[in-house]
């Protein structure tokens, strides 16, 4: 099969949907670096999924039909659904060419490499054996909060005296509500220890030369002494979290297996190496992850293609270097030595998604700002969006919509909303969607709108509105955990976060509620009281994880199991106990945390040592370290419902009506910058420089890419909401100048 008739059979002659020349310059780059520009909306999923069918079905060369074997295509994303609809839309893609011609039957795509970078770092890993791989295990968060709460030095025998100039150092990542540097005592131990992974993950992922930030003394050799440590500790026990994984898979590259790995094997077509390396979403690569993929595209021609929008860069708060994607020709001069003018550029720039005003409005606001000029702040060269979609028309397709004040302006939406509905212009309230900066039903994030549109008898769909622990059958079933495992709380530590008791006491009424509704429940929970009681100093038939799964099969946790809201929460619930009982206890590898024996005393409690360690660890993970809440990343917008959602969560989807929130924020530079601009004098291990702009100047385009994610989404029409005040502010969202905003659009 040759390109044009795979391009036939996928976009048979006649069929709506046709490869702009934009893609299929893409799908017939023959070899060697490639750096594609996909903005919102120009169908960068499909051209990923098509230029992987043309090295099967076609070849590495578009002309000359050398098929390239499935095991040697490596494809990463940024997420797990995005590997599996991009699986799906490859295997579409394969029925339909094997339908035209059956002997490309025997291409067998389960062979591809596709998945998140991690996963697949893991796999490849497991399946070579790699030295420093063999026997690990790879912990999760709560296990690496664990791990580091429990082995670090700074946190196990920490003294005033030596630690406070390291904390005070770093005060500006610790929130003030839990310390600040004026405090008499120092952080309590949670707080260092989400201070300390933070500070771990980004040397790793900066790949930070320790030596320089040695040299530098004091709480920078603080810090550089401390990362040798956990690593250590890491390799003694046998350990690995997910950003040491990146690194161990970085170092395995290097050595004689991974370059067999890569390089593959003379003769052997079952080892063929890897020859292609495509990576998605490039704009959030981090530097560890840019030496990887370098690492495994160093065979000649280097068929390393990166995917990505340095414009929707939104996880710098995560490590993300959109640096990467902006200086991605330089890095190729870096590691391969191909000069910056032969890495092949294609910008894929047709926007099919939006209406042409909304392509025009965020081309606009994209590039109002003189920030976005500066060098290194954008990919330089790159050409404005175009419209090519088929929605058209002459209504005002963006407005900005503002009141006196925010329950004004609330209101103002709800009827907005209403009116779309009952005048036919949608047929569904899930074609609605509110994007804001936070979706907590406080009074100054969702709140407002949500009440809004519930006065009006319109139902809303926020699965983020509350915390994990708020959720009422996930403090239910801890609540019923604590009155077996202390039936009357007299083993809460007293150094406990502050924040626990009170956590503590509201998981107990909360139990003890159900307790007076469900007597199949009562009975279970007074006979485990029992039975510790008569058996003072016993080890239990049941481990920690066993209680569990007897509490859900009782009402109410058995019915919740049905629900949809509820039973992914119990879920991930449940996976946390599992994760916690199954660590070894430390100094014990063969003992896990999850075996219970009955207090000595015959109180009817589990021994106060176990209970202890239950509340300081399990516990105070879940009250300082943070746990999101749930959500089924299958569903989008559910019928009947208007979605409230993050910006973030917006990333990569499209609705009708867009509205956008939070026209009062800010840019202004963050813990995240700060730490960049502390570690940035410390040079990296891969030898790469970027631009340097101010921690302002970054703030700022972190903000405009923000929100023109969000501003991106919208088909039909984007709505901004805001105050009087906020819009004549002359805040980032609404542009560089106090009436940028109001010039530029409709005002509504």
């Amino acid at each position: 099969m040759d390109f044009q008739a795979l391009t036939q059979v996928l976009y048979p002659p006649g069929s709506k949907i046709q490869p702009t020349k934009q893609q299929l310059n893409i799908l017939r780059h023959s070899g060697g670096p490639a750096w594609v520009l996909a903005g919102p909306g120009s169908g960068k999923t499909e051209v990923l999924s098509l230029y992987v069918m043309r090295l099967l079905f076609v070849g590495n060369d578009a002309v000359q039909a050398e098929r390239v074997s499935p095991e040697a295509i490596l494809v990463t994303t940024f997420t797990e659904k995005a590997a599996k609809n991009l699986q799906e839309r490859i295997s579409r893609h394969r029925d339909k060419l094997v339908a035209a011609d059956p002997t490309l039957a025997d291409i067998d795509l389960s062979k591809l490499r596709i998945g998140t970078l991690h996963g697949l770092a893991n796999d490849l890993l497991q399946e070579h054996r790699a030295e420093n791989y063999r026997n690990v295990r790879l912990m999760d968060e709560l296990e690496t909060a664990m791990f580091v709460h429990e082995n670090m030095s700074l946190i196990r025998s920490w003294d005033d005296t030596r630690d406070r100039p390291f904390w005070s150092h770093f005060a500006f990542m610790v929130n003030p509500y839990d310390w600040k540097p004026t405090y008499k005592t120092l952080p309590n131990q949670w707080v260092m220890t989400r201070t300390l992974i933070t500070l771990f993950n980004r040397i790793c992922d900066d790949r930070k030369d320790l030596g320089a930030m040695r040299a530098a003394g004091g709480p920078m050799e603080r810090l550089a002494d401390l990362y040798e440590e956990y690593q250590t500790h890491l390799v003694e026990q046998h350990r690995c979290d997910f950003s040491q994984l990146q690194y161990r898979f970085q170092q395995f590259l290097q050595s004689p297996g991974g370059q067999r790995l890569r390089d593959g094997v003379v003769g052997d077509p079952e080892l063929p190496g890897i020859t292609h390396v495509l990576v998605d979403e490039y704009q959030d690569t981090n530097l560890v992850q840019e030496a990887i993929y370098f690492e495994l595209a160093k065979r000649v021609p280097y068929n390393l293609v990166v995917v990505g929008d340095d414009d929707q860069a939104m996880y710098r708060f995560r490590g993300g270097s959109v640096e990467c994607m902006v200086s991605f020709d330089r890095a190729c001069q870096t590691f391969l030595g191909v000069l910056p003018a032969a890495v092949a550029k294609y910008p894929l720039v047709g926007n099919f998604r939006s209406h042409p005003e909304i392509v025009n409005f965020c081309n606009d606001y994209l590039t109002a700002f003189p920030s976005t000029a500066i060098p290194g702040a954008r990919v330089a060269g790159k050409p404005p969006m175009t419209a090519q979609g088929a929605i058209s028309g002459t209504y005002h397709a963006v407005g900005v919509l503002t009141r006196a004040n925010l329950d004004a302006v609330a209101a103002e939406f709800a009827g907005t909303v209403v009116d779309l509905k009952a005048k036919g212009i949608i047929a569904d309230y899930s074609q609605v969607v509110l994007l804001l900066h936070s979706t907590k039903e406080s009074k100054q994030n969702a709140a407002p709108y949500v009440d809004a549109l519930r006065q009006r008898n319109v139902p809303v769909y926020n699965p983020r509105n509350r915390t994990f622990l708020d959720q009422p059958e996930v403090a239910g079933l801890l609540g019923c955990l604590l009155l077996m495992l202390d039936p009357h709380g007299a083993h809460v530590p007293t150094w406990a976060p502050r924040e626990l008791p009170s956590i503590l006491t509201e998981f107990r009424a909360q139990a003890l509620a159900l307790k007076t509704q469900y007597s199949d429940l009562a009975k279970y929970i007074d006979r485990a009281h029992k039975n510790l009681a008569d058996h003072p100093g016993k080890y239990l038939d049941a481990t920690l994880q066993e209680l569990t799964y007897y509490l859900l099969a009782l009402p109410p946790f058995a019915t919740s199991m049905s629900d949809p809201d509820s039973r992914p929460r119990l879920a991930k619930l449940t996976a946390l106990i599992e994760s916690y009982a199954s660590i070894p206890v430390q100094g014990q590898p063969n003992v896990f945390r999850g075996t219970l024996s009955s207090s000595v005393d015959g109180s009817g409690s589990v021994h106060p040592a176990w209970l202890n360690r239950f509340y300081g660890r399990f516990f105070g993970y879940l009250a300082k370290g943070g746990v999101n809440d749930v959500e089924d990343e299958t569903v989008i917008s559910p019928p009947g419902m208007v979605s409230v959602m993050t910006m973030h969560q917006s990333k990569g989807l499209e609705f009708p009506f867009v509205f956008v929130g939070h026209l009062g924020d800010q840019a202004s530079p963050e813990n995240t910058h700060e730490l960049e601009d502390l570690l940035g004098v410390f040079p990296n291990l891969s030898s790469r420089t970027f631009t340097t702009l101010s921690a302002s100047t970054r703030a700022e385009l972190d903000m405009i890419r923000k929100y023109y994610v969000a501003y991106s989404r919208a088909e039909y029409a984007l709505v901004l909401l805001g105050t009087k005040q906020q819009v004549s502010k002359g805040a980032t969202p609404c542009g560089p100048t106090k009436s940028w905003l109001r010039n530029a659009v409709h005002e509504l």
